[in-house]
Order: C-alpha cells, then structure tokens, then sequence
C-alpha cells in the first residue's frame, strides 16, 4: 500500500478520512517549498525530538516538504539543531539540507523539489532580527502555514483552549493578560506582526503540539490554536450589487453541490461576504425575524476562522434569527453552539435564536415551506 492511502485509510478510521484527502490533495498542489514553515521552542526539542521527527518523516512520504525553521528562540543553537535533526531524520532514510536564512527561494526550493527537508538557520543575535529574518522568509517562499510547536499545544485563556484567535480584534486583550507567559505573549506578538504584513498570501498562525501536528494539518476542526487576521466582511443590501457568479461558485463549493438556476433570484434583505468570496450568510426578512437562508464558507477556506467572523458580523444586525439545516449537516455542532432553540422535523432541523416558544410553530412551518436550493 502506498504511504498516501495508508495515511488516509488511518484518517478514515478516526472519521477525517475526506477532510485530509481534500487537505492532502490541495497541499500537494502548492509549490513544496510553500506548504508551511514548522518552529519548535527548546522544551519541545528536549522533551519531544523525536515525535518532531516523526511528523517530518510521514509528510516527507507524502511528498510535502515543511521548512524546519531553526533558532528561533535559541540562534547559538541553530546548528547544532540543524546537524542532529539532519542525522535523526538520515536515520529513518529522510534526506534534508541546511540553509543559511538569507539562502535564495531557488535553493530551497531546488533541494523540496528532490525531496530534501530544507532546515533554515535564522542568525540574528536579538529577537527582533531573527523575527525580521522568518518574515523575509516566509515572504519570498509564498509560505501558507506557519506553525509553532509546544508541547503544551495550543494556547488557553480564562480556562479555556483558544481554537481561533482574531489578531485584530482580541490581541490587545491577550497581551494584557496575566495568564499568558512572556513568551507566549512573543509569539503573539511576532504571529500579529507576520500575518499582518504577509495578508496579501494568506498566510496562517498554528498553535500546536507535536502529537497533534497531523490534525492540525489534515482536518477542519484543527487540534491546536490558530491565530489569523480578521476577516473582512461586506455587507450588501441590494443582490444586484454582489459578484453572482462569484457567489455561485462559493455556495456550490461549500455544499458541494449545483445551485438551482434561479436560487439567488429570491428577495434577500441582507449579504454578508467575505471580501474574497471565501464565505456568506444570505438573510431573508419575515414577520417572525430573520430567516438564514444559506450559511457557507468554500472548502479550501473551512478552518481558518472565517465562518466564525462571518456569523458574527450577520449576528450583529439580526437579534431575531432563525434558520433550518439538514439532520446530516457537517456544521451541526456549530449551529447547536450558537442556537438557544431547536426542533426536529422529519430531515430538517429548525434553530432559533431570540424567538419566542409562542412562535416557533410559526417559525418551523416558514422553514419548511422554503425552497430546496440546490
């Protein structure tokens, strides 16, 4: 059996099959030197070099190949970082090559191309030099992922495990905690500064530990923190005004299957779309409330947080909301997070928000007499 099926029939055991099929086959797609950029702090090297080791030997039989960015935190060290990893992964018949930060794209991406695990050296003698080397880094590779390792994993906060953190608008809140350690308030502090000059590739923070580095990668829900710019979400009031084939193309992407011709052709009061029709909410008006007529978020997009700024952006102007979704639908647990009010019919399910238990026959009739859309 090939290393790719048995890596998926393993995640289709576990109930992500699919989900890292799509991730595998988009990550493949992307130039090897561009796939994602791993950090590791020194507790996790002493504790865990080995898991680390691990992950890299698995994505290297899927022909992905992660720089493996070096000194970091401890630049004196870069090297001998570089010499033991080099020996720990030739020992499980890995190749890789080392690089000096300031090495071209075309030499790292020459030694991807054969296979060979680039391990980038930063060199800078402060932090701020060395944060100055990963962005120039990070810039001329195209990196889409960059992700830190700990063997805490993600980050918490006030008890709990942060799944996403908004860089825009929940930093400051953060830095100002006094849960969080010095240098994790660094890493935040470097993840703002990377993700904000890099927005334009769409670069994402991960947050995560090495024994959960796959489901990170390789499915939507993630296993670890991921930190990212807000979206930027527009809202538009006249249908007309929207990029239609655009939208299509988003709303088919996300359900996986065709829209019905005249489906965008019914009178919606509100649109909120992400500004690179990545995701949208369409909203009817009704005498009951607010009807959520579709909820989507394109598959290459589920993961990074964008659904979560879309649904509160829609939240903030519609107080009274109700919407129905398909007993089999992927984002059920996220519709039963956000409801305060549930019924079952037949095979739909009507959430609600801010209705009143008087109505909710209303409520259910009008959601079972809308069109089937797709």
């Amino acid at each position: 059996m090939k290393p790719a099926e048995s890596f998926l029939r393993f995640l289709s055991g576990i109930g992500v099959g699919s989900e890292a099929e799509s991730y595998l086959s988009q990550f493949q797609r992307s130039a090897r030197e561009s796939f994602a950029a791993i950090v590791f702090d020194p507790a996790t090297w002493r504790e865990n070099a080995d898991g680390v080791v691990l992950d890299l030997r698995l994505l290297a039989t899927l022909a992905l190949t992660p720089v493996v960015v070096l000194g970091f935190y401890e630049p004196a060290r870069a090297d001998a970082y570089a010499q033991t990893l080099h020996g720990k992964l030739a020992a499980m018949g890995i190749s890789s090559a080392s690089f000096a930060s300031g090495a071209e794209r075309a030499q790292i991406a020459s030694a991807a191309a054969r296979g060979d695990i680039p391990l980038l050296r930063l060199q800078g003698a402060e932090p701020e030099a060395r944060e100055d080397e990963l962005e120039a880094l990070l810039r001329q590779l195209g990196t889409h992922k960059l992700i830190f390792l700990r063997n805490e994993g993600g980050l918490s906060h006030k008890g709990q495990r942060l799944s996403v953190v908004n860089l825009s608008d929940e930093f400051d809140e953060l830095m100002a905690s006094s849960e969080l350690s010095d240098d994790q308030k660094r890493l935040l502090r470097c993840s703002r500064r990377l993700v904000l000059a890099l927005g334009t590739s769409e670069l994402l923070v991960t947050v995560t530990s090495p024994l959960s580095l796959l489901h990170e990668l390789f499915t939507v829900k993630g296993a670890g923190t991921l930190l990212r710019r807000g979206a930027r979400i527009l809202r538009y009031e006249d249908p007309l005004a929207v990029d239609r084939a655009a939208l299509v193309r988003l709303l088919e992407d996300s359900f996986g299957k065709t829209l019905r011709r005249d489906a965008l052709d019914q009178s919606f009061a509100s649109l909120y779309i992400e500004e690179r029709y990545r995701g949208a909410a369409l909203v009817k008006d009704t005498p009951l409330g607010s009807y959520l007529s579709k909820f989507a978020v394109t598959r290459q997009a589920q993961g990074e947080g964008i659904g979560r700024d879309l649904w509160q952006a829609m939240r903030a102007d519609h107080a009274r909301l109700f919407w129905r979704a398909r007993r089999d639908n992927a984002v059920r647990s996220f519709y039963e997070r956000q409801c305060d009010g549930r019924i079952r019919a037949g095979e739909w399910n009507v959430y609600s928000i801010g209705i009143e238990a008087e109505h909710f026959a209303d409520v259910v009739r009008y959601a079972l007499a809308q069109p089937v859309d797709f």
